[in-house]
């Protein structure tokens, strides 16, 4: 039981990541190319989401830049999309992505600093 209790709190934080980044990722597709099928952004966000737990112990720019690059090669294959254009929705999902974090993460520090 104890093994339980020890992966809730990983198996929680990634599906809260992965459920993120799909929805940012149908932001910023949706951004670019107009009507897109959300389905298709729950392909792109749980893989990415994936690497910092599978590639924890590598050096971190590694581990962004590969991010990064499955993050426009899931783009490429799932949206069926050019390079290009496949890069300019990667680099809006990271846009979108940052700043959606900086709001949450402000949203949490006030919470956080109200009275009981």
């Amino acid at each position: 039981m104890a093994i339980l209790g020890d992966l809730t709190p990983i198996v929680g934080t990634y599906l809260l990541l992965a459920g993120f980044l799909a929805l940012t990722g149908h932001v910023a597709a949706r951004n670019v190319l107009g009507g897109v099928p959300f389905r298709r952004a729950l392909v792109v966000g749980p893989p990415v989401a994936a690497l910092p737990f599978l590639l924890q112990r590598y050096y971190p720019p590694a581990v962004v830049l590969l991010a990064l690059a499955l993050d426009l090669t899931l783009f490429h294959v799932v949206y069926r999309l050019k390079w290009r254009t496949a890069g300019f929705v990667t680099f809006i999902h990271v846009v979108v992505t940052f700043l959606a974090s900086l709001v949450l993460g402000g949203i949490l520090f006030l919470a956080s600093t109200a009275p009981t």
